[in-house]
């Protein structure tokens, strides 16, 4: 049993096994696009959200394409020994900037199983894990980092790629060597917008096999159309980075187009936020009552 929880191989398609064949992991399959959001519908909703913590637009963002990735599992996939397995579980890893004794760096940590949790767990869970890096405390974290500051850089590039290959290619877990499983999940969400940052297009890493990054600018005013009218409104960039080895333009679009309903929209899905599908299956159904 591998560490990373997979369902059966998926059939491919005569342009995803081309696809496959001619990228190799992932130096130039990057397919960009983005859109501009009008936010006030998504601040009222997180206003008036009853958890505590208060969650985040970024927490927010993650519970939507967690859900999204489970309506189009084509897009919720680990590529492996040039096959497409369907992951088993949707996973988020949000990326955080840290304050540390060389300067300030980059991190984050992942969220497990998100569709299952409510936006108040989410947001809960996230806070947890900040307070832990932050604190200097997260396990995976300083493991990482101690490995990391003893190599030279070309031994690095050697250790990165051996754990490239036994995590992902051969699905084996290397935590007894420090290394943390499945670090990167499903999809990655890059908030550069607290840097002051109002857009930018997140390129894929090529250290984990994770095919989706959403990057969230800083909100601004712009100009929309809003009922035959242009009106000034805040809103906020949100770009997205796709693996064209993983999926085509209709896979994103779908996506995309859920992903903006949902977030223009969000008190027409409750259950996007508040009933996880996992807690739906435990309720008894009317006929196992009778």
């Amino acid at each position: 049993m591998g560490h990373i929880p997979l369902g059966k191989t998926q059939p491919l398609t005569t342009y995803r096994k081309i696809a496959i064949a001619s990228w190799r992991a992932p130096r130039d399959p990057s397919t960009y696009s983005w859109f501009d959001l009008p936010i006030e519908e998504a601040e009222a909703f997180l206003n008036a959200y009853p958890s505590d913590p208060k969650p985040s637009l970024t927490y927010f963002i993650g519970k939507i394409v967690a859900n999204c990735l489970e309506e189009h599992p084509a897009l919720n996939h680990l590529l492996r020994q040039d096959r497409l397995y369907q992951r088993a579980r949707t996973d988020v890893f949000i990326t955080t900037l840290l304050n540390t004794p060389v300067g300030r760096d980059l991190s984050g940590f992942v969220l497990r199983d998100v569709p299952n949790q409510s936006l108040g767990e989410v947001a809960q869970s996230a806070e947890n894990a900040l307070a832990l890096l932050r604190a200097g405390k997260d396990e995976d974290t300083e493991k990482i980092d101690r490995i990391t500051s003893r190599l030279p850089i070309w031994m690095l590039r050697i250790t990165m790629w051996l754990e490239d290959f036994f995590h992902y290619t051969l699905n084996v877990s290397l935590r007894k060597f420090g290394m943390p499983d499945d670090r990167f999940g499903s999809v990655m969400i890059s908030n550069f917008g607290v840097l002051g940052i109002e857009n930018a297009l997140v390129p894929l890493s090529p250290y984990c096999r994770c095919p989706l990054i959403l990057g969230v600018g800083r909100p601004r005013p712009l100009p929309i159309a809003r009922k035959g009218e242009v009106v000034v409104a805040e809103c906020v960039t949100i770009s997205f980075t796709f693996d064209h080895r993983y999926a085509d333009g209709v896979h994103g679009g779908q996506m995309m187009r859920r992903f903006q309903k949902i977030f223009l929209n969000p008190k027409r899905f409750p259950e996007v936020f508040d009933t996880p599908k996992a807690k739906e299956s435990e309720q008894p159904t009317t006929a196992a009552l009778s």
